[in-house]
């Protein structure tokens, strides 16, 4: 976990008082986005992570997930993204905002990178974007009622 100043950076002298407390691998012990998922995990497992509401409904039930699930999501995540693309694959997702989307996003960062597509792009701006990162995967919402996602995922 990222260790800050207590008192705050306000100007060049607090400037120098931070960066002369310590260095920055001891400020951010983190190597990898997967490692922060971890050491949040291993600190507060049953901490909620993400909050979810569906349909904002006065009478809805918040979908939570805690630290721990959120951990063993993105790692599965990154396993089939590796297992699928080999090596760093590149992972392009075309999803509404979802607990899955999550997983998607920082599952495709710990196996190799992500890229996040808008779906209201056509499908020939779609195609030109997947070509030009170099993604080999593509995760996107299957068919469903209200949000036309399907329909643009190149064929």
């Amino acid at each position: 976990m990222a260790i800050l100043s207590s008192s705050g950076v306000r100007n060049r002298d607090d400037l120098a008082r931070f960066e002369a407390e310590m260095s920055l691998d001891e400020r951010l012990p983190e190597r990898s986005i997967l490692d922060v998922f971890i050491g949040a995990a291993a600190r507060d497992p049953e901490r909620t992570a993400l909050t979810m509401l569906m349909s904002g409904a006065p009478d809805e039930t918040p979908r939570r997930v805690n630290y721990r699930e959120l951990l063993g999501l993105v790692r599965r995540a990154a396993n089939l993204f590796a297992s699928l693309g080999g090596p760093r694959p590149g992972v392009a997702y075309m999803l509404p905002s979802l607990v899955e989307t999550h997983a998607t996003l920082w599952g495709a960062e710990a196996a190799g990178y992500a890229v996040p597509i808008n779906f209201l792009l056509q499908p020939d701006h779609v195609e030109a974007l997947l070509k030009a990162s170099g993604a080999r995967i593509l995760v996107a919402l299957g068919p469903h009622p209200a949000l036309d996602i399907w329909p643009t995922c190149p064929g």
